[in-house]
């Protein structure tokens, strides 16, 4: 079972729990729905991409823990000691986490409540978790993330606390240094196993080094568009959910995220709510093609 987890900003939005369907304007977990602009807002967007990918792949949906935080971290902070308490009863299979709060012990409480686990689940993180993994030293108890450029810099950055701290300024990061970062942010004990860096040029890393590059299909238009990093983590955990190899998901889920953008045939004005629509057709024609 893939479980997906992560804050979402809206302030009624109680802990909830259960299993997700993803429809182009309604976002169903377990008794709660989001609609309009939540379907595709930051954890929501990776949730839905997750659930669309299941269901081009006809493997069950995903299940969801999610929890309102406006910025307080009391939403995360709730969520972290529900999983913590029920991850074992849960016993899900890979878990993600994404858009949450800096927090210090709730954290590394339910990770080791994971790693505690007789079989404990492929984790991935991307946004705020991601961060935090690094922020608390428990990066290589994780096994994929999912970070862009700058999020690599943080990650390469033995003595940065935050990201607004790290050697170089992150958004001068340049592509051609991805190589380099990788191995860095591996050799500190800042990376886990694998990772996919999201860029204009994809990459695939493996202990630090580069086993693939995704430059295609190519489309700037989608550079703009807020989310579609949120999309590929949630592709990539539906796929690597589905029992496929994980650097053949990594693989897949960058090529899919490209070819949904090809096929949505995006405009600076495109947002991500218009681009998940197309995933399903983009899994079945990656898939298809293996």
């Amino acid at each position: 079972m893939l479980l997906l987890v992560g804050t979402i900003p809206i302030e009624t939005l109680p802990l909830t729990y259960g299993t997700v369907n993803y429809q182009p304007d309604k976002l169903t977990i377990g008794d709660y729905t989001l609609e309009g602009q939540y379907v595709t807002l930051g954890t929501a967007a990776m949730i839905s991409a997750a659930s669309a990918t299941c269901q081009a792949l006809g493997i069950p949906g995903p299940n969801a823990a999610v929890v309102g935080d406006t910025g307080m971290g009391e939403g995360t902070m709730k969520l972290l000691r529900y999983l913590t308490e029920e991850i074992a009863k849960l016993s899900p299979s890979v878990v993600t986490l994404h858009y949450i709060l800096p927090t210090r012990d709730p954290f590394i409480n339910f990770i080791n409540a994971a790693h505690k686990m007789e079989k404990r689940p492929f984790l991935i993180a991307d946004a705020g978790a991601l961060l935090n993994a690094k922020a608390v030293k428990l990066a290589p108890k994780f096994d994929l993330f999912t970070p862009d450029p700058g999020e690599l810099s943080f990650l390469a950055d033995p003595d940065a606390a935050h990201p607004a701290y790290v050697q170089h300024f992150i958004f001068d990061v340049d592509q051609t240094e991805v190589p380099r970062l990788s191995q860095e942010a591996y050799a500190h004990g800042d990376a886990p196993q694998y990772m996919i860096v999201k860029a204009p040029t994809d990459h695939v890393i493996v202990n630090g080094k580069v086993v693939a590059v995704i430059k295609e299909p190519n489309i700037p238009a989608l550079e703009p568009i807020g989310g579609t990093g949120d999309t590929i983590t949630g592709v990539v955990s539906a796929l690597i959910s589905s029992g496929m190899d994980v650097v053949e998901a990594c693989i897949a889920a960058s090529k899919i995220n490209r070819t949904a953008g090809e096929l949505a045939r995006p405009t600076p004005a495109t947002t991500i709510a218009q681009f998940i629509p197309f995933i399903p057709e983009a899994v079945k024609k990656i898939i298809g093609k293996k």
